[in-house]
């Protein structure tokens, strides 16, 4: 290797420390943003965790049926607006519930194009047992904020989002998938059959 190619490649590495060194010595903002996503994630995981253990169900399909219980019966659009969400990834976890005997599919009375979404009895009886999902606490926080606020909150988010690259496909309900393990030799493996 020639001593141009390694003075670069020191440049590049020292260029790269230093860098960190000041990102991580972030400001009292940084932090504090960051603890923030943090506890709403770690709130999420921990609400999804509780949904599997006690009632076998991930987070959002705890959250789906829990939206289900309070528009019943809806089309699975009535549903994404509920959920905030995209129409698609609401249907796939609705799929998934009407597979598991949680959620019927029937045509409305009203409408010969529409699909209506209602709860079966073991969907009642599941969300008797069930804890609240985290997702309808955020939600309802983020409705107390003032519009100015959210507007600010939605374009700063947005704005991370872009400066960090964060590929921007359509996003998924929260842990649509159920919790992923990491087995011991490193694999993932989705808990969720």
């Amino acid at each position: 290797m020639g001593a141009q190619t390694k003075t670069r490649r020191h440049a590049r590495t020292a260029q790269v420390r230093d860098t960190g060194r000041a990102r991580r010595g972030g400001s009292e903002e940084v932090r504090h943003a960051l603890n923030s996503l943090r506890l709403i994630v770690r709130s999420l995981r921990i609400s999804s965790r509780n949904a599997e253990q006690e009632v076998g169900l991930s987070g959002a399909q705890l959250f789906v049926l829990q939206g289900l219980s309070r528009q019943a019966p809806c089309s699975v659009n009535d549903l994404a607006a509920y959920t905030a969400t995209d129409q698609s990834s609401v249907s796939v976890v609705v799929s998934r519930l009407v597979a598991r005997g949680h959620v019927k599919r029937t045509p409305s009375k009203r409408d010969r194009r529409r699909v209506d979404l209602s709860l079966t009895p073991s969907g009642r009886a599941l969300l008797a047992a069930a804890p609240e999902a985290a997702q309808e606490r955020l939600l309802d926080a983020l409705s107390k904020l003032e519009p100015a606020q959210l507007k600010t909150l939605a374009a700063l988010l947005g704005k991370v989002v872009e400066l960090a690259q964060v590929p921007r496909e359509s996003p998924t309900l929260f842990f649509e998938e159920g919790p992923v393990l990491v087995g011991s030799k490193g694999s993932a493996s989705n808990v969720r059959k």
